[in-house]
């Protein structure tokens, strides 16, 4: 709101100067031809005005009415400045040693439209236009304004991509008590209709004559219970720009922050934030920001709003650091009432405004069912996609890494993702899913790509396609287990007790809206090698597993005779599977199964249980594919 104060009373104050000398001659004719005439001269712009009349006295009384200032060429208006009324009286004395004084300066209806024109140009800027590199322009004859009142005005900017941002002026005021002391401002008016207030502190004029040294400047922006302060400096006050300083923003609710964008609040909480602000050019930076959302700590170590030249997208920049993040309270979704799960629409704009480069830290996440710590995402927005270069996460006792992207397709998204898995605790995952104590124990290792559409997220992830590769080494697996799938006759004797060492494990597993197979899954451990196939449905949470020993690498009191579990994940029946002699041969074949994407192939070869064959690889993908499917002989 300073900028348009500034900038349009700029343009009134230039007008007592034109031709002063001539217009004493005229007392009291209506000069508006003449003055018109001259302020085109200095502009550079064409200028007209309805009526001009002066009343010479020690203070020269000055009132204009119609005042229309040209826009530059190539505008979308005709018009960057209409003025419905303006008066002020200036001391004449004030002309023979320096700059005129004004007083009593009143402006009524006045309309100013802001916007970049050719080549970036900015239409307040009059003459021609100034390299970048150039000094500040020369200040020296700012007026001395000792109060100033502005009623019943707007503000109009057009932003790059076209969007009109208007603000109301219902009054503004400016006061001073001489050039040395502080210019004091206050305004009322309204953003996208809401009520916004704003008083400040400035530097006094002396200090604004002296373009060589920065502006002093304070202010206190309001609109509620909302409050921003910025103490600081700007270079360039007229055109706020070279602005730095300080500051903090406080906002109980975040309805009206939105409502400034035109959106709608989803977050209850509030938001308190302070930090560094800079605006150089088309660039504001906030820097070293800290507070609070929501009552959970943030960190703002970079937010960067980059306004795009004519018809191009503005671009935005986040660089954040989180406590907590729980996205079911801010994402709810689905009638449930006691157990909100959060969803993201997966749609993707075509021309999005701005452009969007994140990278975001979590300390504490929590989305659906996943609680995750040590979060880190680096996103963007593109023109018709969202790419995720790095999202990595530490969930149920391992790490993942993954990569991935969404393509705009219709209302929804193409998902097509890959996640890698490090070192994840077998007993911790199965304590999360839900499953009983497995005989199994150690880190696992996994790969797993994934393709899916839909219109929104959570249920592109349920009809996904899903390819994957499970691997251990150096774990630890029941004795019992590889005796019962021996069919060690031993047990009819006895128990068998402890854990015996894994030297790998390897399953391989494709799966298409969570139904899906499992194979090659073999173990090798010390007590013997076993291997199988399973097949799973995680909608009804079922299983069939039929796993059986390599006679050659057991006990003499081995009988080899495949065993079958099936049923429920928390509580599967385990009986004797009768096997042919084709399903023997599978059991102990080498490794060829469904086609794999080239880094999950390698990274299978790469694990001991490998048999010698090697796995397809998989074609490219441009949809999902039908799910495969095997027989086996039992």
């Amino acid at each position: 709101m300073l900028r348009p104060v500034l900038s349009g009373l700029s343009v009134l104050l230039w007008l007592p100067a034109l031709g002063l000398g001539a217009i004493l001659l005229l007392g009291h004719l209506d000069l508006a031809g003449l003055a018109a005439a001259r302020a085109a001269a200095t502009l550079g712009r064409a200028v007209t005005i309805e009526s001009l009349r002066l009343a010479p006295d020690r203070w020269l009384r000055l009132e204009l009415r119609g005042l229309r200032v040209a826009n530059l060429e190539g505008g979308t208006r005709p018009e960057m400045l209409v003025l419905h009324r303006a008066a002020l009286e200036l001391d004449l004395l004030s002309l023979l040693h320096g700059p005129p004084h004004l007083r009593a300066v009143e402006v009524e209806g006045a309309s100013l439209y802001l916007e970049h024109v050719r080549d970036g140009r900015k239409n307040w800027q009059f003459g021609p236009a100034r390299p970048a590199a150039d000094a500040p322009p020369d200040r020296s004859g700012v007026p001395m304004l000792l109060d100033a009142a502005l009623r019943d005005s707007e503000i109009v900017i057009r932003t790059s991509r076209g969007h009109l941002l208007r603000t109301a002026l219902h009054r503004a005021t400016i006061r001073a008590e001489d050039a040395a002391s502080p210019i004091r401002i206050e305004a009322a008016g309204a953003y996208n209709d809401i009520g916004v207030g704003l008083e400040g502190e400035l530097d006094s004029i002396a200090r604004l004559r002296d373009a060589g040294r920065p502006f002093g400047t304070r202010l206190h922006l309001a609109s509620g219970d909302t409050r921003l302060d910025f103490t600081g400096e700007m270079q360039d006050p007229f055109d706020i720009d070279g602005a730095e300083g300080h500051a903090v923003l406080r906002a109980p609710t975040l309805d009206r922050l939105l409502a400034f964008g035109g959106a709608d609040s989803a977050i209850a909480g509030g938001l308190d934030l302070e930090g560094r602000l800079v605006h150089r050019g088309p660039v504001w930076r906030l820097t070293e920001g800290r507070g609070r959302l929501e009552g959970e700590t943030v960190a703002v170590r970079l937010a960067q709003f980059t306004e795009g030249v004519r018809g191009e997208p503005d671009a935005v920049a986040l660089d954040l650091g989180l406590g907590r993040l729980d996205l079911n309270r801010r994402l709810a979704a689905g009638p449930r009432q006691s157990e909100a799960e959060a969803d993201l629409p997966l749609a993707v704009s075509a021309s999005p405004d701005p452009l969007l480069a994140a990278r975001i830290t979590v300390e504490e996440l929590l989305y659906s069912r996943l609680e995750a710590r040590d979060v880190v995402l680096e996103a963007s927005l593109q023109p018709s996609r969202i790419a995720v270069t790095t999202l990595a996460l530490s969930t149920s006792g391992a790490r993942l890494r993954a990569s991935g992207r969404v393509d705009g397709r219709g209302n929804g998204g193409v998902v097509n993702a890959e996640v890698r898995m490090e070192e994840g605790d077998v007993d911790t995952m199965r304590r999360v899913l839900g499953l009983r104590p497995l005989p199994l124990a150690g880190r696992l290792d996994g790969w797993v790509t994934a393709q899916g559409e839909g219109e929104r997220l959570n249920a592109a992830a349920r009809g996904a396609q899903v390819s994957a590769v499970l691997a251990m080494q150096q774990g630890q697996v029941a004795r019992e287990v590889i005796e019962m799938a021996s069919t060690d006759i031993r047990l009819l004797f006895r128990r068998a007790r402890g854990m015996t060492p894994v030297s790998c494990l390897l399953g391989v597993l494709e799966m298409r809206a969570g139904v899906g197979e499992v194979a090659p899954l073999r173990i090798r451990s010390a007590e013997g090698q076993v291997a199988g196939t399973a097949s799973f449905d995680l909608n009804r949470r079922q299983l069939d597993l039929v796993i059986g020993s390599l006679r050659s690498t057991t006990s003499f009191w081995a009988l080899d005779i495949p065993m079958r579990v099936f049923g429920s994940f928390a509580n599967p029946t385990i009986r004797p599977a009768r096997w042919s002699a084709d399903g023997r041969a599978r059991l102990a074949a080498a490794d060829a199964v469904a086609p794999l994407p080239p880094r999950l192939r390698d990274f299978a070869q790469r694990n001991p249980c490998f048999q010698a064959a090697a796995i397809p690889a998989a074609p490219p993908r441009s949809a999902p594919p039908p799910p495969t499917s095997r027989s086996r002989s039992q």
